[in-house]
């Protein structure tokens, strides 16, 4: 029995030792031999707070281990920090209880050890890390906070700006356009031709720069305005598109095919504004077609991310200038050709990248484009990024 009890603690992993009633040890498994760099024959025999020079020698822990045998006492997660030769501070929890031993019923004493030393240490750099951290993430919110300050104070001169343009720049085109209509109408027969030219040009570029206005506004408020989206009737919208543009030019012959049924989650308002600058720029650029044509349709099927699409056999561009299409104030064909402010495609990248989707084009000069963009599955998921993208 004795023999069978021996084997059992030589194989624990935590150092052991058996001390008599005058706290020699009478044995100690391997698992204390080396982690304490210590020999049988330097520790048994010898009492416990007699080892390596009386390294071992704890006053508190020494009491507590005398009170054991005669008061079957017991110590419990007792931490000692201990200077050891060649080993330097180590952090120990000792355990001890009152044993018995079978074959004699000599009363001893078993002594546990753990070494939390690499663990304490390893929680010390943790909770370094931790407050390391924690300051890396104050100063990183109040960066933030400064940042969405600055934002908002920007957002708000924005604002006014827009205010500013939308009144005080509107306000002086209308009286230059106004007024030169009133010369071309009440003092026609005293203007030669070099005189009405000259004032139709000027009316024509108070025009066009009250739309490039007009464009710029509906761009940055893309930008500023809240989203509500919901499940909305692609089709139904750019048919909507495609009857306005037909009251506009009732004389135009173009082929509209609109795949029935197409639903998209997304803003409505905004989404109404990506179809009509897309099928308003096939209906502009088939302009010059006898026969044109045009079409909205979906490129993915259902459970694929909703790819939608606008195609036409219009002018089409150089697929070397792509990178330009959706930048403000690019246009990849003259004004003289085809009229416009260069603002509908940056205002549609916008509107779709505030869906979290993508949005791409392709051509061919002279044998139309085609214009793709994704929008997002219904989900509750992408309906909590879509609001806070807005």
């Amino acid at each position: 029995m004795r023999a069978f009890a021996e084997s059992i603690v030589a194989t624990v992993r935590h150092p052991l030792v058996i001390l008599d009633q005058d706290l020699k040890i009478v044995s100690a498994n391997p698992s204390f031999y080396r982690a304490f760099l210590l020999t049988p024959e330097e520790c048994l025999g010898r009492r416990w707070y007699d080892l390596q020079n009386g390294t071992w020698n704890n006053p508190q822990f020494r009491t507590l281990l005398e009170e054991i045998i005669p008061h079957d006492g017991e110590i419990s997660d007792y931490e000692i920090e201990q200077e050891l030769p060649d080993q330097g501070r180590r952090l120990l929890v000792m355990n001890a209880r009152r044993v018995q031993r079978a074959d004699d019923g000599l009363q001893m004493v078993l002594v546990s050890i753990e070494d939390l030393t690499v663990q304490r240490m390893a929680q010390a750099e943790l909770r370094r890390l931790n407050q390391h951290l924690e300051r890396r993430v104050a100063e990183r919110t109040r960066c933030l906070e400064e940042s969405n300050y600055a934002l908002q104070v920007a957002n708000e001169e924005l604002e006014s700006f827009c205010y500013s343009v939308s009144h005080d720049l509107r306000t002086p085109l209308r009286a230059v356009d106004g007024f030169s209509r009133e010369l071309l109408h009440g003092y026609a027969d005293a203007l030669d031709d070099r005189g009405r030219h000259y004032l139709n040009r000027v009316r024509a570029g108070a025009q066009h720069m009250g739309q490039l206005i007009d464009d710029l506004l509906d761009l940055s408020r893309v930008g500023r305005s809240e989203m509500h989206c919901q499940m909305v009737d692609l089709s139904t919208l750019a048919g909507n598109v495609i009857q306005e543009l037909r009251q506009i030019e009732p004389e135009r012959r173009v082929d509209v095919l609109i795949q029935p049924g197409l639903l998209g989650y997304c803003d409505p308002k905004l989404i109404h504004l990506v179809l009509e600058n897309l099928i308003g720029n096939a209906w502009k650029f088939t302009g010059k077609k006898e026969q044109a044509t045009i079409e909205f349709g979906r490129a993915t099927a259902i459970g694929e991310i909703p790819t939608f699409f606008v195609a036409d056999n219009g002018a089409g561009f150089d697929m070397a200038f792509v990178d330009k299409l959706f930048g403000p104030f690019q246009r990849l064909h003259s004004a003289h050709e085809f009229p416009g402010t260069g603002i509908g495609l940056a205002t549609v990248r916008r509107v779709i990248h505030r869906h979290q989707g993508e949005v791409w084009a392709e051509g061919v000069i002279g044998d139309g484009a085609r214009v793709s963009f994704t929008l997002p599955e219904q989900s509750p998921h992408h309906a909590t990024e879509i609001d806070s993208a807005g």
